[in-house]
C-alpha cells in the first residue's frame, strides 16, 4: 500500500504518495483507495418478537 513510485508511469509520488490517483498520468492507484462506505448490515424491517410480546402481555394486563 502507498508505493512510492506509480505502477503505470514510474512516476515518484513524493508528497502524492498517499493521493487516490497519479499527479502525472492520472491513472488511478487501487492500493490507495478504500471504500467511501463500509458495507452495514442489512436493516430488518420486522418488529423484533420479543417487543411485540411485551406489548400484548401489556394490553391485556390493561384490559383485565
Amino acid at each position: 500500500m502507498n508505493k512510492p513510485k506509480c505502477p503505470r508511469c514510474g512516476v515518484k509520488l513524493l508528497n502524492f504518495r498517499y493521493a487516490d490517483a497519479c499527479p502525472h498520468c492520472h491513472e488511478e492507484l487501487k492500493e490507495n483507495t478504500k471504500p467511501l462506505v463500509a458495507s452495514l448490515k442489512p436493516v430488518s424491517s420486522k418488529p423484533k418478537a420479543w417487543l411485540a410480546r411485551a406489548l400484548f402481555h401489556v394490553a391485556r394486563f390493561v384490559e383485565s
